[in-house]
């Protein structure tokens, strides 16, 4: 699989390992007869780019001489019924006790569990299961869990279980590597947003999984949870090739991006179908990419103020009661819409445009604001609308992050009067904290029918810089482009010019006759 996604030159960053990859489902262990050598296979995926991460359940199986359960039995890290007997329930190991999240020493525990995993070099974990879920029946409300020696009910920790669960994974990580942990979760609580990313659980390829998500998503970004996803095709059940064409189309800008599906069901990967399919998945899968900047910036400007990545129409027009109750359209950050198409068949979508201009992002069509428009949408065809004034940064399109160098930053201008921050840093460390990241900030002006883009630097604490920048500037042709008061020829009719920074300042001019 991971060969195919080269091979077809669709871009992929990650192989996620279910729990046919664990020996007899039981956490922390592979299955040697599988993966006889687990740790050169990683090394291979490494080689190619990917990073694997496994899924891990809390449940852990009743089973004498099987590591994690014998030491769990030891330091009494379980939950118990009222008479202090370890509580059994079954989950996919068969008989399974749980290990007590809101003991600080279990989470201790269960985090360097996690050591056995990161040295075969497993890149993040995935958290399942983790209600947690049984198959006997819920745990009853009566179950006891320690609480640092003050006893609490099941009923009092059921909903931050998942919660302590990923702060324990978390920390686990973060004790281990020196970079940023990788967590998904299925259950979360306020505040799980410091140690996880989402996704939303077991959804089915289902049209009306589809519709669901996006509001989903939006509501959980507005709680706090913005780095989340959705099973893009749908986990249970068969998808189609039309359902998984426009989820990933849905999908691309979704923090959380990533294609799941049940055993049993239809392969859907997306060459799964037929030609066009995979010709439509790659081009939107590559368009994810190119947009990773962009929907970086997004999750810094998250970090500091809380917005989420994907975003209400309402959050931007809260005086414009047109947007209160759309539920299928979304604005990624502040500049870009995105009008997915979730109706089976459907050719053509009504899209609301809120106040403001903006431009079609394939056609370069400009649309007035405060108004319905109909667009037309075949198979290929996403709906997506920036605002006029935007400046969004871009890639070059990559296999998977970190295989070329990106010391080219492209710039796609739509001119008007507006100014964007673009946030730059080692991408995997926690030395940002530290001060240790670029922050630019362009800014641009229409005056007189001209063009005059302005770059300055707000803070210059990573040592490693774009060497040169490439703006293309929608829909205008420029005839003659000033840098710093030089003149610089440039060939009539041309959109984009590549440009060096020297210092702490740099000033483009456009002259457009």
């Amino acid at each position: 699989m991971a060969d195919n996604f080269r091979k077809k030159d669709i871009p992929c960053d990650v192989i996620h390992l279910d729990i046919d990859y664990m020996d007899d489902y039981k956490v922390f262990t592979w299955d040697e007869d599988k993966f006889n050598n687990m740790q050169e296979m990683i090394e291979n995926l490494h080689e190619k780019g990917f990073k694997v991460v496994t899924i891990i359940d809390p449940g852990i199986k009743k089973e004498k001489g099987y590591q994690v359960f014998d030491q769990c039995l030891e330091n009494e890290f379980y939950l118990t019924d009222p008479d202090g007997i370890p509580y059994v329930n079954e989950v996919w190991p068969g008989e399974c006790v749980f290990p007590d999240f809101t003991n600080s020493d279990c989470r201790n525990w269960w985090a360097d569990n996690h050591k056995r995993l990161l040295e075969i070099g497993i890149d993040g974990i995935w958290n399942d299961m983790n209600e947690p879920a049984s198959f006997n029946g819920p745990l009853p409300e009566n179950v006891l869990f320690d609480n640092d020696g003050k006893k609490i009910e099941h009923k009092e920790a059921h909903n931050i279980y998942g919660h302590l669960m990923s702060k324990s994974t978390y920390e686990g990580l973060n004790n281990l590597t020196d970079k940023r942990p990788f967590v998904i979760t299925r259950a979360s609580y306020a505040g799980t947003q410091k140690y996880s990313t989402f996704w939303t659980g077991d959804n089915q390829s289902l049209w009306e999984h589809l519709r669901m998500a996006l509001p989903m998503l939006m509501n959980m970004g507005l709680s706090g949870l913005s780095f989340s996803g959705t099973d893009i095709g749908g986990f249970g059940f068969d998808s189609s090739a039309e359902l998984l064409t426009r989820w990933y189309q849905a999908s691309i800008f979704t923090p959380l991006f990533r294609n799941h599906s049940s055993t049993g069901s239809r392969d859907q990967e997306p060459w799964a179908f037929d030609q066009e399919v995979e010709e439509i998945s790659k081009k939107y899968i590559k368009l994810r990419y190119k947009f990773i900047p962009y929907i970086y910036d997004l999750l810094w400007q998250g970090e500091k103020t809380g917005l989420p990545v994907m975003r209400p129409l309402f959050l931007h027009n809260q005086s414009d009661n047109n947007t209160y109750n759309l539920n299928d359209q979304f604005l990624a950050g502040e500049n870009i819409m995105v009008a997915p198409v979730v109706q089976q068949g459907q050719k053509y979508r009504k899209v609301y445009l809120p106040e403001g201009k903006w431009i079609d992002y394939w056609t370069g069509k400009e649309h007035q604001g405060n108004n319905y428009i109909l667009k037309e949408s075949n198979l290929d065809t996403l709906p997506m609308y920036i605002k006029k004034g935007s400046i969004i940064p871009n890639y070059e399109a990559q296999n998977y992050i970190g295989e070329k160098e990106m010391d080219e930053l492209k710039l796609k201008i739509y001119p008007g009067d507006g100014s964007y921050l673009h946030y730059q840093d080692d991408g995997e460390s926690f030395e940002y904290q530290k001060g240790k990241y670029n922050l630019y900030k362009f800014t641009q002006n229409v005056y007189d029918q001209n063009y005059k883009v302005t770059l300055e630097f707000e803070n210059k604490g990573y040592n490693e810089f774009y060497n040169s920048f490439e703006v293309e500037f929608f829909n205008t042709e420029i005839t003659e482009i000033k840098v710093d008061e030089q003149k610089i020829n440039f060939e009539k009719g041309s959109q984009s010019v590549t440009f060096n920074i020297e210092g702490d300042f740099c000033k483009i001019e456009l002259l457009k006759t």
